[in-house]
Order: structure tokens, then sequence, then C-alpha cells
């Protein structure tokens, strides 16, 4: 099943924060989104002009959520107004909702959200069920009734003191006292002309307090007007991640990655207003047409189903200087077969595939010119086939040569194979193959410079063994 999360939050018409920026950030970390809206914001990225509540609304959309769909991930932005909290209140304890709470009330032009001293209800309500809080310094500030504006890295006793207080505030008598839960405090302080992160995660509040501190560093960036949207995007970014199966401090680490990398490009927008450009690049863009190219000739023929192994095929591609499993696009969920013929499970997304990401990645250690990869079938006859019949390169890998450490070494199979082929052919041959082993199924592995490359290999195949 497609991994999904919800958002419950106002909507922005510039749709470079709130809801809208949320569903884009879901959709970007590979998880579908569901929304529902707490109000109608009527703000630019630099003006704020007021809003209109929809909590009369709210249990018609949260109903049309959890009637029909089974969601466990909420991500929780602009609460409008007392009735709008109860709800959402309700609804995540009925429903033992996993809540990230980007505890925003005032807006990145200035303007309030909600009443005057709204936060503190919102505190006493909705804090007790929150798992992971994402305050910027002032609200961090706000909430901890602590001065914390201009802090640098000698201030981080005080800065931890304040996390603590945070973190403390999400436990309640009435819940269990050893839940994991976090906090993290954005532009927390600063660093020799750094930013960073202060993340604080506690693994409870019982008898043994035992609090785990992280700090992520990034350049302190100097530029003129506002950059809108940035909080609705890392929040979102940790509830994907966690919602796709990552234990806290890693789904907060690889939020703190993908937030890093798109704050680098932003969209400038007119008055000197800025949203961070969530679009995919044209190179990226390329290699998902690509991979599509691939799929598209072999998807419309039966006779390409004899080719998908039992773990089920996939199809990889790659940015020309990827250097991270990040920088991989794959089908999620793999090539099965329905009615005969190859299906994807899913879609394109960068960051889906796992072995044939770290194929490629090791690949391009020895030859950068090497950009796809596809698994294939294994049959004896094929290989004997394609070495008489074509002009492609092939490199058996015995599996049971590989030394102990590396079988016992998570992700180091992949590189290994490579490693052997080029100690073996010199270079990176068109196939890669081996027999398997004890649990381990039999692969052919077919690599290609880009899809027009891939396509004509894949044609020599199927012929030969056709």
């Amino acid at each position: 099943m497609k991994l999904f999360c919800l958002t419950i939050a106002g909507s922005d018409p510039t749709c470079g924060a709130g809801i809208q920026a949320d569903i884009r950030t879901f959709d970007r970390c590979g998880v579908h989104p569901f929304s529902v809206i707490t109000a109608i914001t009527y703000q630019s990225a630099t003006e704020f002009y007021g809003y209109k509540s929809l909590s009369d609304d709210l249990n018609k959309q949260l109903d049309a959520i959890f009637t029909s769909y089974p969601v466990k991930f909420v991500k929780i932005g602009m609460i409008p107004d007392v009735k709008a909290l109860d709800i959402i209140v309700d609804v995540v304890r009925t429903h033992e909702l996993i809540v990230i709470l980007d505890p925003v009330s005032i807006s990145s032009a200035g303007e309030r959200l909600s009443s005057e001293g709204f936060e503190l209800e919102i505190e006493r309500s909705l804090f007790p069920y929150i798992k992971v809080l994402t305050p910027n310094i002032n609200e961090a500030g706000f909430y901890a009734n602590r001065d914390l504006s201009n802090k640098t890295i000698e201030n981080i006793a005080e800065l931890k003191e304040a996390a603590i207080i945070l973190i403390k505030k999400l436990y309640s008598d009435n819940q269990a006292l050893d839940a994991e839960k976090a906090v993290v405090i954005k532009s927390a302080g600063t660093k020799q002309g750094e930013i960073f992160d202060l993340v604080c995660i506690s693994k409870g509040i019982g008898s043994n307090e035992n609090y785990e501190f992280k700090l992520y560093k990034k350049p302190k960036l100097s530029f003129n007007g506002n950059v809108h949207g940035t909080g609705c995007v890392f929040s979102s970014a940790i509830t994907a991640f966690l919602a796709k199966g990552n234990p806290l401090a890693k789904a907060i680490e690889k939020a703190e990655i993908f937030f890093d990398a798109k704050f680098q490009k932003f969209i400038e927008l007119p008055n000197k207003g800025k949203v961070i450009d969530l679009t995919i690049s044209e190179e990226r863009v390329e290699v998902i047409n690509q991979i599509k190219e691939i799929y598209n000739f072999i998807s419309r023929l039966k006779k390409f189903s004899k080719l998908i192994p039992e773990v089920r095929m996939n199809i990889s591609g790659s940015l020309p200087n990827a250097t991270i499993k990040e920088d991989i696009a794959g089908i999620e969920g793999r090539i099965t077969i329905i009615n005969g013929y190859p299906q994807a499970s899913g879609e394109i997304k960068f960051g889906a595939t796992d072995h044939t990401a770290r194929l490629i990645l090791s690949a391009k250690e020895f030859d950068n010119s090497i950009n796809y990869v596809i698994n294939l079938k294994y049959n004896p006859n094929w290989i004997d086939l394609i070495q008489q019949n074509t002009d492609l390169e092939l490199q058996e890998i015995i599996r049971e040569d590989q030394p102990e450490k590396i079988k016992k070494q998570e992700f180091s199979t992949m590189q290994w194979l490579i490693k052997e082929s080029m100690a073996n052919k010199g270079k990176i041959p068109d196939i890669i193959w081996d027999k398997g082993a004890m649990g381990k199924e039999p692969i052919i592995r077919l690599f290609s410079k880009n899809s027009k490359d891939m396509i004509e290999k894949l044609r020599k195949i199927i012929e030969i063994i056709s």
C-alpha cells in the first residue's frame, strides 16, 4: 500500500506555506498527502491581510478522511481558534495519531494566526499528544518562558535547558511516560557564520530521565526579504520520513538533509518575497522521463514478463554526478506481473530504491557514465544465448567468494559485486550476474548509460531468449 500522511493546517494562496507546502513536501518525500484545512488565509509572501476560520467545517473534513483511510501520521500547523483545537485534540486521541506539531502562531510577515494568548490553550490541550515539536527560536522561548534571542554556541547549556523544559511539556500523567518524543528548535543559535538546529530526544521522563542532543549546523545565509513557509516544509518532512518507517532520530536527520537541500534554492517573488523551490529540477525530470521510456518499452509486451525475477524488477536511474541514494530514482514497489504484462506497483521517485541505487552508486565510483540499471531473472540458458549471440559483455560473480565480513555488513554486497567485476574485467560490463546463494535469488543486472542504450540492450536480450 502507498504510504500516506495527513496535514491539518491553514491554506496559503502563495502555495509557499501552509497546507499547500505540506502537500508538496509529502509528495517530494515519497508519501501521498491527505489534507484538512483549518483556515483560509489572505496573504502574500510578505504581507498578511487576515484569515477565516473553517472550524465549523473541520469535523466534516476529518470524518471524510478517517472513515475511509487508516491515517496514523499527521502534521499539524495553523490552529485558528478553540473550536478547531478541541476538534483536533479529539481526533488525535480517538485515532491515537502520531503528531508532529509546527506551533505556528505568527505568520512569517509578523501577523497573528490566532487570538492573543491562544498558545497556552494549545500547550495545555495538545502538547501531551505530540510526538515531535518543531518551534522556531521565538516560539521555543515563549513556551519555555526563556529569552532565547541572539544565542550562540556559547549558550548551548541554556538552549538545552529550554529544550528539556519543552519536551517535558509533551508528557502528561495519563500518558505512558516512556514514550520517545523530540523537540527540534529551529535556528536555535549561531556559531562562526553558521546557524544550528538543536534536537532533543527523550526516551521518557520516568525515574531515569535521559535526553539525547544533536546539533545540525548549516551556513548562515544573508539575503534581503522574507522566506515564506520554512517551518511548514521542515515539519512535514519529519512527518513523511516517520511514516516511511524511520526511527525518530533518523527521520529528523533525513528531514534536515531534505530541508537543507531545498533551502539552497528559492523562488523569487515581487516585493522581496521568497518561497522554497519544491519543484523538480529539469535534471531530475530528465532521469524520470528516461526511466519511463525504459518502462514503457517493457510494459507493452507480455514476453518481457519472463524477465521479472521473484524479488520483482526495478529500473533505477541516476543524476549524472550522484553521490547519495536520494540522487537515484526508481519505481516504488518495483515491477510485477498483472494479467501477463509487466506492471509498475508505484510511481517513479527519487530515493525510492535501495539495492539498485547502491549498485549505480558503486558503479559510478569506477565509471561515472553508468546511470541506469535493471535487475532481471536469471536463467543459465539465457546467459549462454546472450554470450553466444550478442556483443554484450558479461561477468559472473560468485557469491560464495564474498568475505564473511562483507556478508555480515549491511549494504556492502552491492559494492563488493562491483569491485569484483572491476578486478576481473577492468571495467563495468553490460551484465553482472550470479547464481545466488543461501536465501539469495540468482540475478542478472543490466547496466547502461541512458534509456536508449538500455532499450537497445533489452531488445537484444528479449530477441535472443524468445
